[in-house]
């Protein structure tokens, strides 16, 4: 079953939303577990998994501006 393009927009839109927020809020609770002693290898792999997550985030929303745009454009031919 192939997604149409608007569907392609919906599906990006509300990932990559999902996807930056949780990685932003992993990147910045593993800034607490530093601070409260937690050991070395528990708050950097949670950082580096938060940050990862916050840039597949935004990939997906750049995209979803890319889908926007072209749906913008199809619809005013």
């Amino acid at each position: 079953m192939a997604l149409s393009k608007k569907g392609k927009w919906l599906l990006n839109g509300g990932l990559g939303a999902v996807l930056f927020g949780s990685g932003l809020s992993l990147a910045i609770e593993s800034g607490f577990w530093k601070h409260s002693s937690e050991p070395w290898y528990f708050w950097v792999l949670g950082g580096t998994a938060g940050i990862g997550l916050t840039l597949s985030g935004v990939i997906l929303l750049i995209r979803t501006g890319i889908l926007k745009r072209e749906l913008e454009t199809s619809s005013k031919k």
